[in-house]
């Protein structure tokens, strides 16, 4: 089977309110460098996937960003051929979901054999040439129908990511007939996926507390779930049509006018009626209940920068020999520290003193200055929220 077409699809969404006062609704963290490399995580993750691809990335983003957006694809070196991506915008937030079928249609109408895959535009990829490995392993997964997802093998209990677990791989019946499997693929079944490289997904679990997600680790059977995904674009919106059939039928319809006068109305007249949902909800979870899912095992170094206590595992380095501090500072600010370990983010020209604070963040910016303990990092959304109700909306 000769290799479909791959276009990389780049949901650049979110409030990023875990990681506030850094990231705010005008500028959210995929638009900000957050570990000092000189690139933003979108800069990152554009650079990334170019590659990979046989046809330019595209971003879909909201209204609000899309220039923002441009104006750091045009900050970036010149690719070897043609442009780093395509920018679409999107009137208003509508989850994932319609994101990405939109994105699809798009291509479907283009290349009605390509593949796409979809991946955030704020995550950490640590070993580039893994990554690689593990995205064309799932394009020739995703050629034989297969909704596929990158599953990141877990290094610890975390709480905070939902998980995947496979399913057990035996030969059925058919197979070991010398058939195939049913349900829309093109007859590979377990035993076949496994040979590619990818193995039978049987469900989808939200993030779990502690002592299930120790269960799941020690089980073996379980992935972190990164939220990457590929499939063939009119596998997706096919799978999509019998879900939700409104949602895929709308974005073909969008599709459709692009590129003519009409876009911009259509475009504005549809997008609010899609409905908003997760790409998991939509069609990850119902596609995996029916045996339609695969998961390529992953390795490459994954941090979805979610808070500032994963922005602190990635940061975070000891000082000096002799010294008991653990400090790291990103920014201008100037800091002294005794006994303490920390990440500081500092943008204004203020001396910071720490002495005997053991694992904490600090941001310092002209309009708000967070202090936040490691432990409670994912508590952040709740006093993010708390500045509309105290009249504080425009730091936000």
């Amino acid at each position: 089977m000769p290799e479909a077409p791959f276009v990389p699809v780049i949901p650049a969404g979110g409030a990023g309110t875990r990681l506030w006062p850094l990231s705010r609704r005008a500028r959210p963290k995929f638009l900000l460098d957050l570990t000092g490399s000189g690139a933003s995580l979108l800069q990152q993750t554009v650079r990334r996937l170019a590659p990979l691809a046989d046809r330019p990335p595209i971003i879909v983003t909201g209204h609000d960003h899309a220039l923002a957006v441009q104006e750091q694809l045009d900050e970036m070196d010149s690719p070897s051929s043609g442009a780093w991506a395509r920018v679409v915008a999107e009137p208003a937030p509508r989850n994932s979901m319609p994101a990405i079928a939109l994105a699809a249609a798009l291509v479907e109408r283009e290349e009605p054999d390509a593949v796409i895959g979809s991946f955030a535009a704020d995550h950490l990829i640590a070993d580039q040439e893994e990554f690689g490995r593990t995205v064309a392993t799932a394009r020739r997964a995703a050629e034989h129908g297969f909704l596929v997802t990158l599953g990141i093998r877990p290094t610890s209990p975390a709480t905070g990511f939902g998980y995947i677990e496979q399913a057990e791989v035996e030969k059925s019946a058919a197979e070991q007939a010398g058939g195939g499997s049913s349900g829309g693929t093109s007859g590979a079944g377990p035993t076949a996926l496994r040979a590619l490289g990818a193995l039978p997904v049987s469900r989808f679990v939200e993030k779990p507390d502690l002592v299930t997600a120790e269960q799941f680790v020690a089980a073996g059977t379980f992935f972190w779930n990164a939220g990457m995904f590929v499939v063939r674009a009119r596998v997706l919106l096919d799978e999509l049509a019998a879900q939700i059939p409104g949602l895929a039928r709308g974005a073909r319809e969008i599709a459709a006018a692009a590129g003519t006068p009409a876009y911009s109305e259509v475009l504005a007249r549809i997008w609010p009626t899609l409905t908003s949902i997760a790409i998991d909800h939509a069609l990850a979870e119902p596609l995996a209940a029916a045996g339609r899912v695969a998961v390529v095992p992953a390795s490459f170094g994954w941090d979805d920068v979610g808070d500032f206590a994963a922005l602190a595992r990635q940061l975070r380095e000891w000082g000096p020999e002799g010294e008991e501090s653990a400090v790291r500072v990103l920014g201008t600010s100037t800091v002294d520290a005794i006994a303490s370990t920390a990440t500081v983010y500092g943008s204004t020209d203020r001396h910071i003193a720490l002495v005997g604070l053991q694992g904490i963040s600090i941001v310092d910016t002209e309009d708000a200055l967070l202090v936040l303990a490691d432990e409670q990092a994912q508590d952040l959304t709740r006093l993010v929220g708390l500045l509309d109700e105290h009249g504080r909306g425009h730091l936000r």
